[in-house]
This record gives C-alpha cells, sequence and structure tokens, in this order.
C-alpha cells in the first residue's frame, strides 16, 4: 500500500530525514514517499488544511512541535507529560501526535555511555530541552540536574518541569564549571549558537569536558562546540544518531500504529539508515 509522508519546520533545508526514511523504506520494501516543507510556528494548523490531502502523516521538527501537540485530536503518554510531539499520524481520520525524541536520546545515549550519570547537564529550554529531561528521568533518576539556558522564563518553566518528574535540578550559572562536573552534557541548542562561548571555552587551557556529549544538532557537524570535546578525546555523541533512532519509532507508527512494536528487520534497517548518512 503507498503511503504519503513528509516533514515539517523551519528551517528545513539542511534536513536529514528524507535520506533516511528513503533508506528505510527502501529495505521495507515499501513504496513509500517522504518529502520535505517550510512551515514557520503558527502556520501548522494551515497548512495541514490546505495541503494534507494525501498524506498519511508527518515528521515535525523545530520550531513547531508545540504546534502539533495543540494541532493532534489524541496523543500519546509522551506529548501530554512534555507538551510537545514530533510526529503527526492520521489513523481512521483523526489526527494522532506522538513524541518520539523522548526514545530517540534514549538510544542516542545508552548506545555510547558506560555507566549511569550522577550529574547531567542540559543546554537550552525548548522542547527537546523537556524530552531531555524526561529521557534522563528514566535513565538516570537519581542524576544531579543542571539547566543552562539564558531565556529566563522558559529556564525556570524548565526547573518546575524537572521538579515534577522527581529530578533533583538547578540553574547552570557557569557553563565552562558544569561542563567539567557533567557526565553527560545534551546540548539541545542549533547548530551555530553556541559558537562565540566554544571559541572562549576552546581558549582555555584546563577547559575539560568531564564526560559525554550529545549535540542534537548536526548541521553544521562538527558544531564548534562538539569540536571541544573531540579536541580532547571525549566522547561525542551527534544529533544523527538521535535523529534515525526518532525516526525508527516513527515509521513503526507509520507501519503499526504504535512506537512500540519494532519493524521486521530492524536491524538492517538502522544501518541503511546509517549509511544514508555517512555515519
Amino acid at each position: 500500500m503507498s503511503k504519503s509522508f513528509a516533514i515539517l519546520g523551519s528551517p528545513i533545508t539542511h534536513s536529514k530525514s528524507p535520506i533516511i526514511h528513503a533508506a528505510a523504506y527502501r529495505v521495507m520494501g515499501e513504496q513509500w514517499r517522504y518529502e520535505r516543507f517550510e512551515v514557520a510556528k503558527g502556520e501548522l494548523s494551515r497548512f495541514i488544511d490546505s495541503r494534507a490531502l494525501g498524506f498519511n502523516g508527518f515528521s515535525v521538527t523545530m520550531p513547531i512541535k508545540e504546534d502539533a501537540f495543540n494541532f493532534a485530536q489524541q496523543t500519546d503518554e509522551l506529548s501530554k507529560l512534555t507538551h510537545a510531539s514530533n510526529t503527526l499520524v492520521k489513523l481512521d481520520n483523526t489526527w494522532h501526535g506522538f513524541n518520539t525524541d523522548v526514545f530517540g536520546i534514549i538510544q542516542a545515549i545508552s548506545l555510547k555511555i558506560n555507566s549511569t550519570p550522577q550529574r547531567t547537564l542540559v543546554i537550552g529550554s525548548g522542547s527537546t530541552a523537556t524530552s531531555a529531561l524526561v529521557a534522563i528521568s528514566k535513565i538516570a533518576p537519581n542524576s544531579k540536574v543542571d539547566i543552562y539556558a539564558r531565556n529566563s522564563t522558559t529556564r525556570n518553566n524548565l526547573l518546575r518541569f524537572a521538579s515534577s518528574l522527581g529530578l533533583d535540578a538547578s540553574r547552570c550559572i557557569f557553563l565552562g564549571k558544569g561542563l567539567k562536573l557533567a557526565q553527560l552534557t545534551i546540548s539541545t541548542l542549533p547548530g551555530n549558537a553556541l559558537d562565540r562561548v566554544s571559541e572562549k571555552l576552546a581558549r582555555r587551557k584546563f577547559m575539560q569536558p568531564g564526560g559525554l556529549l550529545l549535540d542534537v544538532a548536526y548541521h553544521p557537524w562538527p558544531s564548534k562546540f562538539a569540536s571541544l570535546w573531540i579536541a580532547r578525546e571525549k566522547p561525542v555523541v551527534s544529533g544523527l544518531e538521535m535523529l534515525i533512532w526518532q525516526a525508527v519509532a516513527q515509521i513503526r507508527i507509520f507501519k503499526n500504529g504504535s512506537p512500540e512494536i519494532p519493524l521486521a528487520n530492524e536491524i538492517a534497517v538502522v544501518e541503511a539508515m546509517r549509511l544514508a548518512t555517512g555515519e
């Protein structure tokens, strides 16, 4: 059965979702179509009303994950928890919203980390940071969590959300110190957002990150921030790894209507997705 999907967001031209989905569909033997569309914040509902005919579902990226949550007629528990959905699928004439970012973050970290982090640092305070906190609550619920974000309003909202998850969270004032203490750092900011501060940190002779970095951005790669870890031979996970795993959960939904039902030959599917990104 032919199906059509697309990724929506802004900016969208750099997205690798079309190539990883296409690679997965080939292995699955599905003649599915996957496109991309530029959709700005506040425009999601209008876009779907005018363009959704013929589409079975959408991947949703920044800055419209909250819009997707509000648009969906039914949502999964992770969407309800984070107030963000990165997947929309039409099932029985009803738009369902899912959050597969949490699964993507957990998988990306779990494949690289050797022990449960006792201290973590989350950089940013948007919807992906919210998903990062949920992921931390599942893989390291006793971890001390520091949050570094410039927007005081969204930062305080994130601190309250962390507390609601049972996490011991506080504001990180000095990023350099936070990086040294953290055994796991998750940056949820766009690729160039930390360029200036990264240049300053790189000039510090004794700047030494404490552990693994997951940089959810992957364009450009490596970011100047990720280069701090690479130059000091510290472990780094590209946002492409998160992208692949959240897409695996999306494709499970597109195929089976649930993120919990694995794909047939899923190992080969994931390998094809990795090869498509050059990872």
